[in-house]
């Protein structure tokens, strides 16, 4: 059988003297979780757990409660478990014991508080774990009243880590690049619409054919531009050569003129 560390005190009795009934919770009376740790760490030293009860009950007189704490663990042993109630600031009398693989923890009298719609009683317990399984747990917080009906309850949860697991803190490497995004479906066709059609490249190669042609153009005028030049040039000497065989002051008689 499993034992369960409570408060160091605490002796182990056989769990029907103490165990909760299993009734509903009383209307008008409600339980909370005030502190939580969210990871307990093996080997270090014990976290508090801290429920609250309050009422609205109204034209009923204050009562005493007393706390019941279940721990039910998964991958953790229960000999693992050290619990110890605090009130305050000292450790308060509790019987332990295991019922179906879950500890049961309670208050050996009733808490010193008193519960009335406008004041509230606290229950506080210091928990730590030891090695060497790692695992979650589970904790529920009840309070009695001092026939032991139950008037609330409330659960909360916990990881159990071991020091190496909770000194680890994973953070990505700076040197790693993110892998460039696959395009999409609705991507794809943008893409190939930004491709140039054939009709896009028409322009291109006619302008190429328009600079042959006009180049072609260009060198006739200008082979035609001489041509003409020098035909003026030898109709110039031509005329020149006429010039020089003509006589000066003398004029041949016209033929069939008259005489003076």
């Amino acid at each position: 059988m499993r034992h369960l560390a409570a408060g160091g005190a605490a002796a182990l009795v056989a769990v029907g003297l103490f165990a909760t009934p299993a009734r509903a919770d009383v209307d008008g009376f409600a339980v909370k979780i005030d502190q939580a740790p969210a990871t307990f760490t093996i080997g270090k030293a014990a976290r508090t757990l801290t429920a609250v009860i309050s009422t609205e009950r109204e034209g009923r007189r204050c009562l005493k409660v007393r706390w019941a704490l279940t721990v039910e663990t998964k991958g953790v042993s229960l000999d693992q478990i050290r619990v110890t109630r605090v009130e305050n600031d000292q450790a308060f009398g509790v019987r332990a014991g295991i019922e179906d693989d879950a500890a049961q923890i309670v208050d050996q009298r009733l808490d010193p508080g008193q519960l009335c719609r406008d004041r509230t009683v606290t229950g506080q317990w210091a928990i730590a774990f030891e090695g060497p399984d790692d695992g979650e747990v589970t904790f529920t917080a009840r309070a009695l009243d001092a026939t032991g009906r139950v008037l609330s309850t409330t659960s909360s949860g916990a990881q159990v880590v071991s020091p190496v697991a909770a000194s680890a803190s994973p953070s990505p490497s700076p040197s790693t690049e993110s892998p460039a995004p696959e395009p999409t479906e609705e991507e794809a066709p943008a893409a190939e619409d930004s491709e140039p059609s054939p009709a896009a490249l028409v322009p291109a190669s006619s302008s190429t054919s328009v600079l042959g042609i006009g180049l072609i153009v260009g060198a006739l005028m200008v082979f035609v531009g001489v041509g003409m030049l020098l035909r003026l040039r030898a109709r110039n000497r031509r005329n020149a050569a006429w010039a020089a065989e003509a006589p000066t002051g003398f004029y041949t008689a016209p033929r069939g003129g008259r005489r003076p």
